[in-house]
This record gives structure tokens, C-alpha cells and sequence, in this order.
């Protein structure tokens, strides 16, 4: 008679079989693994609760296979403002675990999964060789995957993605009368004409002050709905984030507003070409 480690291994191979794909938009495969302190985690225990990051890797010791977990390290306090759980998953037993999360020390638990079976269930590993590959998933409170990175992303672009999850909810906000524009050209609109557009910075403060923008004015957009009329204007505005995220909601909302010719940063102050202010001194 099958043991009882053995039944289940056996039960999650057998839903392999029904499960489907799992894809932006669609709730979360099922992930029910032990942690390397030993505490059991379940992905359902956390839905309508807290957003969840799981990213899979591929081999715990290399440092370009962790590399996510450790760009996000110094985020971990913003990453729990923002109501997000985040859980590395390998396949090394909980004791190399442990070893590898305190020699990197990551905040981050690090889940055991053995011979990839959960990891299968995510399109994290082959339906042949029990191996784990480098993707991060991010779950929404609802359960719902939101986004589907492929290898290490930039942990900016995850963090920028979970901040657009906590933005305020723009009500019937159209999408109509937003223009997405290339960080050249928006830096060549403002240089020819720098009266007639007006940049506005949507990102944190932390974020605002070690780079920005020298002619942008700064409101966070969680903050821009209050804060709005301090812009004296919602006509000819180019919003900018740090990759992407925020910029469009601000840019929706504005939109939604009344604004005119709004247009959104492709890429944000990641991928900007213009003047800028970093640390304190003008590049």
C-alpha cells in the first residue's frame, strides 16, 4: 500500500492531467508546499487577503537564478505595504533552503518542492525532467494571475506592477484619449515646446528624489485624485512612472477627467533620454 507522501505526489501528477494552463486573468494553479522553517503554505490561505509573488528558480546557489529575490530584498518593507507575500519555490530539500536563504539573507520564505510537481502545474518546469526553470507569477488578492514573467525580471518592473494593483480604482475610467508615446519623444515635445507640456512624475517620493525629471512636478498617484487641481491644468499632460504602470492609470484618470492629449511614458524614467536629476545632481 502507497504511503501517504507517496498518495499525494501521485493525486497532483494525476491532476497535471486536467489541470489548464495557467495564464494572465485566470485563478492561480493550486501551490501547497512546505517552507524552509518548516510552516506549511497554501496559496488559497491567502486569497482575498494579500497579493503573492511566487517566483520559481531554477538553482538556489546561482546567483543569477535568485536574482529576483535579491533586487527585492531591500523592498521588503514597501512589498508588505503593498499587501504582498512574496515565496521563492526550488526543489533543493528545506535544509539547502535554509543554508541558501540566511547565506543571501533573504526576508523572503523559500519553498520545497520536490521533483517540481507544483512547479509543473504553474508551466515552472518540463513534463519530463523534474526541474525547476526561473519564472515569478504574480497572484492577485482575488487569486487571479495578474502577470507572468519569464526568466529574472527587473525587480523595478515587478515592483512597479504590484504598486499599479494598489492604485485607487478609477470609476468607468475611459481608456479612450491616452496616447502612449516613446521616452525620445516625449523628451523631444518637451524640449521644443516646454510650455505647452507639462510633465507629471506619479512615482513615490523615495523614487522622485533620487531621479527625476528636472521640469517634472511630482504627485504620487495614489495621492493625484486629491491633489489633482494642484497641477492647474489636466490638458497636453505626459505621465511618467518608473517602467510603465502607473503612469497609465494616472494618465486614465486624467482621461476620465476631461483631460486632453494625455499621453503615457512608454517605459518610464527606466528607459528616459532627456535631462535628468539623479542624486541630487543634474546628468
Amino acid at each position: 500500500m502507497a504511503s501517504g507522501p507517496l498518495r499525494r505526489v501521485t493525486a497532483r501528477l494525476r491532476r497535471l492531467l486536467t489541470w489548464r494552463p495557467p495564464a494572465v486573468g485566470t485563478p492561480a494553479p493550486r501551490l501547497s508546499l512546505t517552507a524552509d522553517d518548516g510552516t506549511w503554505i497554501r496559496i488559497e490561505d491567502f486569497v482575498d487577503q494579500v497579493n503573492v509573488l511566487v517566483v520559481f528558480v531554477s538553482d538556489i546557489d546561482k546567483p543569477a537564478a535568485t536574482a529576483l529575490l535579491s533586487g527585492l530584498r531591500p523592498h521588503a518593507a514597501q512589498l508588505e505595504a503593498l499587501s504582498t507575500l512574496t515565496f521563492g519555490v526550488a526543489t533543493d530539500r528545506p535544509g539547502a533552503l535554509r543554508a541558501a536563504r540566511a547565506a543571501a539573507a533573504l526576508p523572503f520564505p523559500l519553498l520545497y518542492d520536490p521533483f517540481a510537481v507544483e512547479g509543473r502545474g504553474w508551466l515552472a518546469s518540463g513534463r519530463l525532467l523534474p526541474r525547476l526553470r526561473d519564472r515569478a507569477v504574480l497572484v492577485d488578492k482575488a487569486g487571479v494571475i495578474r502577470q507572468i514573467w519569464e526568466g529574472s525580471p527587473a525587480p523595478e518592473a515587478v515592483l512597479d506592477t504590484i504598486r499599479a494593483l494598489a492604485a485607487p480604482p478609477v470609476a468607468a475610467a475611459p481608456k479612450v484619449g491616452v496616447t502612449r508615446v516613446e521616452p525620445a519623444t516625449a523628451a523631444q515635445m518637451l524640449a521644443d515646446e516646454p510650455q505647452k507640456w507639462l510633465l507629471l512624475d506619479v512615482r513615490t517620493r523615495s523614487e522622485y528624489e533620487a531621479d527625476h525629471a528636472p521640469m517634472a512636478v511630482h504627485i504620487p498617484v495614489d495621492e493625484l485624485p486629491a491633489r489633482v487641481a494642484e497641477l492647474g491644468r489636466s490638458d497636453r499632460v505626459l505621465c511618467v512612472c518608473q517602467a510603465g504602470g502607473r503612469s497609465k492609470v494616472a494618465a486614465e484618470f486624467l482621461a476620465s477627467i476631461g483631460g486632453k492629449e494625455i499621453y503615457d511614458v512608454a517605459g518610464g524614467m527606466s528607459a528616459w533620454v532627456g535631462p535628468r536629476v539623479t542624486g541630487g545632481k543634474a546628468q
